[in-house]
């Protein structure tokens, strides 16, 4: 057995070095036209720096491995272009004032382009804050009218895939659902709860309760904890990874397990849908889109044309469908650290 999870582990983290080493042209992308539609992309070749421009990106947080993942994602693809990243994280969503002071540094330092992951569904002084930089919104849509291009999916189809795969396929009725979506005014919550409601509209799936709160293993525990005790017909849980994390935990002590859907990946539910404790996920492809997020700068950067909200297909993921491939394009390496300055020493411009 210890053989078997030896090897196990071994070809995960080969599987994913050798996949992210790819150049982001190779994946198929598409362009989303609104929420609901999607068009598919001309594969382009790899794009090489120029000059040592200088890149300045801005997470919510690393605590969260869906950042981490597009953390690896942007390392891979400046290393490779040959471009200087500098990194900045919030600590938690919501932090305007944080993001604000760590523009005024991404400026100080000199940035050439700055990749922002908001930690804010608005940002109304993001045009003060960066003066004229260019800003690629990364993951988290602003509607900023000066940003070059946004590198995301339409988070509502985060929550939509999901759901329409529980229409399909969950057979337990009735289905009764807590939504657990994350920080009510960040991070796309209020959207995957639009797509979920539209995905199971009609359906014998019944939304009992929708609860906010940050992506925190202790915030979501306490809260899905609250939610049971409050309503004991609760049978299913879907939301952000951390809560699947703690639902699974949960389970430990159930003599009916709850069903769990996940709206993102993470490592946690990586591990989930390959034990069978979770029915479905969704994934982004964190770390392409941290690679794309970097080509995309590039290009602006070199007057190349570029396309708007541009970003690798969702993957519905299963027990009896997740890959180490659609892994490798999706979360960073077992051991992983995140990665603040690339080079280590500001070699400069």
């Amino acid at each position: 057995m210890h053989t078997s999870l030896l090897r196990f582990l071994l070809l995960f983290i080969c599987g994913l070095h050798v996949s992210s080493a790819l150049a982001v042209s190779s994946a198929p992308l598409v362009r989303w036209i609104n929420e609901r539609q999607s068009e598919p992309v001309a594969a382009v070749a790899a794009i090489q720096a120029e000059r040592r421009w200088k890149l300045c990106a801005l997470y919510p947080s690393l605590k969260d491995s869906y950042w981490l993942s597009i953390n690896y994602g942007m390392v891979r693809e400046a290393q490779r272009a040959g471009v200087t990243l500098q990194i900045f994280e919030a600590s938690g969503y919501s932090q305007i004032d944080t993001q604000r002071e760590q523009l005024a540094l991404c400026r100080s330092w000199g940035a050439d382009a700055i990749l922002l992951g908001s930690s804010v569904a608005q940002f109304p002084d993001l045009a003060a804050a960066v003066g004229d930089t260019p800003v690629i919104e990364v993951v988290n849509a602003l509607g900023y009218a000066a940003t070059k291009v946004r590198v995301g999916v339409p988070w509502f189809q985060m929550g939509y895939q999901p759901g329409r795969y529980l229409v399909e396929h969950a057979t337990q009725r009735p289905l009764n659902v807590l939504l657990m979506p994350g920080p009510k005014d960040a991070g796309g919550s209020k959207e995957m709860i639009e797509g979920f409601r539209a995905a199971v509209a009609g359906s014998a799936i019944n939304i009992v309760e929708v609860v906010y709160g940050d992506n925190d293993v202790e915030i979501q525990r306490n809260l899905l904890q609250d939610m049971l005790e409050q309503h004991p017909q609760i049978n299913l849980v879907a939301g952000n990874a951390i809560a699947a994390q703690v639902a699974m935990g949960e389970n430990r002590n159930r003599q009916q397990p709850l069903g769990i859907v996940s709206f993102y990946l993470s490592h946690q539910v990586y591990r989930g849908l390959k034990r069978d404790k979770i029915m479905v996920a969704a994934s982004d492809q964190m770390v392409l889109q941290g690679e794309l997020a970097i080509d995309q700068a590039i290009r602006v950067l070199q007057h190349q044309p570029v396309g708007n909200n541009i970003s690798p297909h969702i993957l519905t993921l299963t027990p009896g469908n997740i890959s180490l491939q659609k892994v490798a394009l999706s979360l960073s390496p077992l051991g992983f650290r995140p990665v603040y300055l690339l080079p280590s020493a500001d070699v400069g411009g």
